[in-house]
């Protein structure tokens, strides 16, 4: 009986179990990449992005819907108020409808896709996989907690614990919605790499079925700057304390103060 040398062995286990590796390798579908900057594509038409001439028509109002959205109108006032002026976040969907003045940033990791809005530098995180925050954990924000998982190359995303987002310009919702969206990557006739983006709105309260939205980007070919809104008033608001330090007077004036000049001098 003859019997092959050990090392011959030792390959022929470590050939089998590479073989074996590879296939399964094979076997795993694709990921897309998402990371880069993104700008809105002009490749095609795009739905309505920012909303602020009023919210969508077609929208499949309840009547607490109506109700909400009629009541939001008399709290705007005539000047549109909008969060955004006062440093709030825009949430979803809206930060994710808007790119077009401003670029928005993906940065994929195997568990994690990051969004970084350049406007207040807004950032939302969609976990991805089986490592997610326990549902009693995660706390309500205008981005909500956002949990994914792939679907061969498309990565789909339920959105919920979101405030309520009765000031979401094109499509207000309540904070009993849930958000399901789905990203992709493609690319058009002429090779532009097209990520397209699709959300669907589900909301008890205000509709009477889901309400669905789309949007796609193309490569920006640029740089994201900082922008943050609070930076302008922090600094005049030191301006006006150091008024206060140089002329004797107690330093005490608040941001309250900077807004109610700002408005008085509108």
């Amino acid at each position: 009986m003859s019997y092959m040398p050990r090392a011959l062995q030792a390959l022929f286990v470590l050939g089998a179990l590479a073989a074996l590796c590879g296939v399964a390798t094979a076997a795993e579908p694709e990921r897309p990449d998402f990371t880069g900057l993104w700008e809105s594509y002009r490749g095609a038409s795009q739905e309505r992005g920012s909303g602020f001439g009023g919210r969508r028509a077609d929208l499949p109002l309840t009547d607490e819907g109506e109700r909400l959205v009629e009541e939001y109108r008399e709290l705007e006032g005539p000047a549109r108020l909008n969060g955004a002026t006062y440093c709030a976040s825009y949430g979803v969907p809206s930060m994710m409808s808007l790119p077009g003045s401003y670029p928005i940033e993906f940065i994929q990791k195997p568990d994690q896709l990051t969004i970084i809005f350049e406007v207040n530098n807004e950032t939302r995180r969609i976990y991805i996989g089986e490592r997610q925050l326990p549902p009693e954990q995660r706390l309500p924000s205008r981005q909500g907690y956002s949990a994914g998982h792939w679907d061969g190359d498309v990565l789909v995303v339920e959105t919920s614990a979101l405030l309520d987002g009765q000031d979401q310009p094109a499509q207000p919702y309540s904070d009993q919605a849930t958000i399901n969206e789905r990203f992709s990557l493609d690319q058009d006739a002429n090779g532009t790499n097209v990520l397209t983006w699709e959300a669907t709105i589900i909301d008890p309260i205000y509709y009477t079925e889901p309400v669905a939205t789309r949007r796609q980007y193309q490569p920006y070919d640029g740089f994201i700057i900082p922008y943050g809104c609070q930076d302008e008033l922090w600094y005049e608001l030191l301006d006006v304390r150091r008024e206060q330090l140089e002329a004797g007077e107690a330093v005490d004036a608040r941001m309250s103060d900077i807004y109610e000049a700002r408005e008085a001098a509108e």
